[in-house]
């Protein structure tokens, strides 16, 4: 009996974590003329993207995590991450699904060092499985990492700069954190000492967290297996205790266990 409790607890969190997607999405197609590559992807509730990209002609071709962000202006603005947290190319697109059907329309990939940007060309459903499941994979709260950070170069200042988060347990389901990031300007802030964040109930993959500073800026945090999503949610008036445009949001690597 135990046995099948546990089986169908486990299909009740499957279904709710399927109903969780948006949107599923596997295109073909080339960076310019000579760039051939494979990009997948699904969108949660909460319109971040995660995937995987294939540059189908390098020497040994591999899948590239991508995760980005469906904006309220109808973009994709996505990133290829590298295991360290280095972001090796930059994504920017829209989806066009009519006439049934669906491809990529206005992309533009962008090489962050060179500064060197390529046409997303020819774009479309392939009609490719994605495995959702594995884009989507919330991470358990036992295993959230001591440390996740990216790091982007900066053409301005000639060197690769960029972010940390750090947490550390507060108790059960609740964590202390510290951010710091520096793509240019400088956004930081943690924890008061007697309020740390506390995880969503059920799923245990989020949390909220209010009044950081004396600005009153506050931001979400979506936890997965590889990355932590971080996504400013209070109004512009609360950056004003940062560096002009930059606040907390972005995509944090996991780089400590």
């Amino acid at each position: 009996m135990k046995k099948i409790i546990t089986f169908f607890a486990a299909l009740i969190f499957a279904v709710a974590a399927h109903a969780d997607v948006q949107g599923e999405y596997s295109f073909d197609g080339t960076l310019g003329d000579k760039i051939p590559v494979t990009l997948k992807f699904a969108v949660n509730g909460f319109d971040i993207a995660v995937g995987e990209i294939y540059y189908l002609k390098a020497k040994h071709p591999a899948p590239i995590l991508v995760v980005g962000k469906l904006q309220d202006s109808g973009w994709y603005v996505m990133n290829e991450y590298q295991s360290d947290g280095t972001i090796t190319g930059m994504m920017s697109f829209k989806i066009d699904e009519e006439d049934g059907t669906c491809r990529i329309v206005d992309g533009t990939w962008t090489n962050p060092k060179t500064d060197k940007s390529l046409e997303m060309k020819n774009f479309e459903s392939n009609g490719e499985n994605v495995p959702v499941t594995e884009f989507l994979d919330y991470e358990d709260p036992q295993n959230i990492g001591r440390e996740y950070s990216y790091s982007l170069y900066n053409a301005n200042m000639g060197c690769m700069m960029g972010g940390y988060v750090k947490f550390r347990g507060a108790g059960k389901h609740k964590l202390h954190f510290e951010v710091c990031n520096s793509p240019g300007n400088i956004a930081s802030g943690k924890s008061a000492p007697n309020r740390p964040a506390e995880l969503g109930a059920y799923t245990y993959d989020f949390f909220n967290y209010e009044n950081v500073n004396e600005c009153g800026y506050g931001f979400s945090a979506h936890f997965f297996k590889k990355f932590v999503v971080l996504d400013t949610t209070s109004s512009y008036e609360t950056l004003g205790c940062f560096g002009m445009g930059v606040a907390f949001d972005g995509v944090y690597i996991k780089t400590k266990q």
